[in-house]
């Protein structure tokens, strides 16, 4: 099931009323899940250290086990004073950060040590997260430089997503979502035309200053022999009229 499919089931859920009671029950049944809550303005923090994040929506039917699975596991590794931080991600119908972490399915758990992400098999139990904790987040590959959170293509998708966010949310333009997106790619594209033409521009001046043709200029050992052969007729003359 997709990740936007769940987001519209507890879209459902809140109107028809359930939503706040699943969230009652969840915040009953998990207190300790709460100690560490990261969000799209405090997700840096993982960057530092040995972390294991779960994602999920907990207005979801199909997240309800996991967070409570995972409110024990994150219990179990405060008790044993682990140097692993387990956290959860606030997602609250983000954008940014679906789209940062490269969110698909929902329940994902992600391992980050010293900045390195790992996208970790779903455990349904705490043994088998206790194993992935330990050993097993070792054989999974590290996720591919185009999908690291802090990259460099992410962090531009981001700032492309946040641009379209205050234009669409600009009171005097008066737009909806897809123009203020049009607005942004035109924008975008503008701006890029002008940087091409720009460094072509710098790129034909640069050219044409090096290939540019110089004057030619007359032999030094020319010119003296023109000099003395225009003395010697010049003295010649001179002698045959006297």
């Amino acid at each position: 099931m997709k990740i936007w499919s769940y987001f519209w089931c507890a879209a459902l859920l809140l109107a028809c009323g359930v939503g706040s009671e699943l969230q009652q029950c969840l915040t009953n049944e998990n207190p300790n899940n709460e100690k560490f809550i990261l969000d799209e303005n405090s997700w840096e923090l993982m960057l530092q250290g040995e972390w294991m994040i779960g994602f999920c929506v907990p207005l979801i039917m199909a997240c309800i086990k996991f967070n409570r699975v995972w409110s024990k596991f994150a219990h179990e590794k405060q008790l044993e004073k682990s140097e692993m931080i387990v956290a959860s991600m606030k997602l609250e119908y983000s954008e940014t950060v679906i789209r940062r972490f490269s969110l698909h399915d929902l329940p994902t758990i992600l391992h980050v040590k010293d900045g390195v992400f790992r996208k970790l098999p779903l455990a349904q139990t705490v043994d088998e997260l206790k194993e992935l904790a330990l050993t097993k987040w070792q054989e999974t590959e590290p996720m591919p430089f185009w999908q690291h959170p802090n990259g460099v293509l992410i962090q531009a998708y981001i700032q492309y997503i946040r641009a379209i966010d205050k234009v669409y949310q600009t009171t005097w333009l008066d737009t909806d979502y897809e123009h203020a997106t049009w607005l942004v790619r035109i924008g975008l594209a503008l701006i890029l035309a002008m940087i091409v033409t720009a460094t072509c521009g710098a790129y034909t001046f640069i050219r044409d200053k090096r290939h540019t043709p110089k004057r030619a200029k007359k032999p030094k050992k020319e010119s003296v022999a023109n000099d003395k052969n225009v003395e010697g007729r010049t003295s010649y003359k001179k002698g045959a009229v006297k």
